[in-house]
């Protein structure tokens, strides 16, 4: 008889914890990089240092820690929501200088990302610096803000642990999805440059005198925690000695687009080989003034059907066109399972709408235009996207929209594809995208 026939807790072998578990020496680290000063628009290099040789990072305890300073005749200044993604507007990831991945515009990409995290993870997300007090007022107080409300003891709290320290994600496939993270077994450095974004779209401040709002910062460090284990290192070691493969999600930038919101029509072309391309993704930016960003804020352009034609074949994806009504269930296919989470818990985050998206703030501003090209979306299979060797003719997007008053609108146009990083006998050997 099958044991599936006893069911969960009827089950003869029954046992909800394995014994014998490791034993290993955890610590928390702190590393000062060199800089450990930034200013807008610089660019910043982070190289993971050697560890010693039983150590290894555990998987999502990565991330870029730093004191920001405001500096403004405007006292009530404050920072845009979800600092940690907001202050870079690019990111390359190499590996011994070898390039992985580059990202332009990631700011825009992972502020969009972060929106579908569930309720619960963005209240506890305020390391990161997204705020979901009321009238943003934790962050208010962490940066001095003069109209920040001290008596407000939960924000008080809040700001009285954090102070003026944020940290940026740094949550590329190797440190996040994989096993533990073995830089002495890896002959090659693993690094990160990022670029930081200006001081009028990291700043909120108002009137005359906020053209003179800037901010620095300092103490920057890397945050991980690390585990001593020689027998776990022994068994990374081998898999790194080896072949290797690291799957992850390669994003690309394809270009920014200013159309006009009067438009009834869009064509969009794209001309990007992959080997298997996820989805397409376009952002919607009402420009704001300077200081005035709101980053969790994407318009929508009251799109009514969109008609794609892959290497030259009309009617892709759907036969009719993607209508209106279409749009919100295709969206939830990517974003609803959440950022690098374990494929049975993003399965479980679709299937209960445990996103911090409602419907009707998708379709008014938390608005995306996704079109997936995976046979499926089951987040544990990796090469499921649409194979484009004809860059000739490559993708065409048509977008039919409802006329509206005049106005520039900014268009963040994403691709999303399956990339493999590929390690053997220690050493960085090749990407494939």
């Amino acid at each position: 008889m099958a044991l599936s026939v006893y069911g969960r807790k009827l089950n003869p072998y029954r046992r909800l914890r394995d014994p014998l578990g490791v034993k290993a020496m955890r610590q928390s680290v702190v590393v000062t990089n060199n800089p450990s000063t930034i200013g807008p628009n610089q660019q910043l290099l982070i190289r993971f240092p050697n560890l010693g040789d039983n150590d290894v990072i555990v998987p999502g305890s990565a991330r870029l820690a730093f004191n920001i300073t405001l500096a403004s005749t405007e006292i009530n200044r404050t920072l845009v929501q979800n600092i940690g993604r907001a202050i870079v507007k690019k990111i390359t990831i190499r590996i011994s200088g070898q390039e992985i991945m580059s990202i332009d515009n990631s700011d825009v990409y992972y502020c969009y990302h972060d929106l579908w995290k569930t309720g619960r993870e963005r209240d506890s997300a305020h390391y990161q610096g997204i705020d979901t007090t009321a009238d943003r007022n934790a962050t208010k107080l962490r940066v001095g803000a003069g109209d920040g409300d001290q008596t407000v003891s939960a924000d008080q709290a809040i700001s009285t642990a954090y102070g003026n320290r944020f940290c940026i994600p740094l949550d590329f496939e190797l440190l996040e999805t994989h096993m533990p993270f073995y830089q002495s077994a890896l002959g090659d450095r693993l690094e990160y440059e990022l670029t930081f974004n200006d001081n009028t779209r990291v700043v909120l401040a108002t009137g005359p005198v906020a053209n003179d709002s800037r901010y620095t910062i300092d103490n920057i460090s890397i945050e991980y925690e690390k585990v001593t284990n020689s027998e776990l290192a022994r068994l990374i070691r081998n898999q790194y000695a080896g072949r290797l493969a690291i799957l992850f999600d390669r994003v690309l930038c394809h270009r920014k687009i200013v159309y006009d919101k009067s438009d009834t029509l869009w064509n969009i072309n794209l001309n990007v080989p992959a080997r298997s391309m996820k989805g397409i993704l376009l952002l919607f930016e009402d420009p704001a003034a300077a200081f005035e960003r709101d980053t969790e804020n994407f318009y929508n352009p009251k799109i009514t059907k969109v008609e794609v034609t892959i290497e030259g074949v009309p009617n892709q994806l759907y036969s009719q066109g993607q209508r209106s009504y279409q749009q919100w269930d295709e969206v939830k296919k990517f974003f609803a399972g959440g950022s690098k989470r374990h494929p049975e818990v993003a399965m479980v985050a679709k299937d209960l709408s445990l996103a911090d998206v409602s419907l009707p703030e998708y379709l008014t501003s938390k608005y995306s235009l996704w079109l997936d090209l995976r046979s499926t979306d089951d987040d544990q299979l990796h090469g499921t996207g649409r194979r484009i060797e004809k860059t000739s003719e490559g993708v065409t997007i048509q977008i039919s929209k409802t006329a509206e008053t005049a106005g520039v609108l900014n268009i963040y146009l994403f691709v999303i594809m399956d990339a493999q990083l590929n390690i053997e006998d220690g050493r960085f050997v090749s990407v494939l995208y």
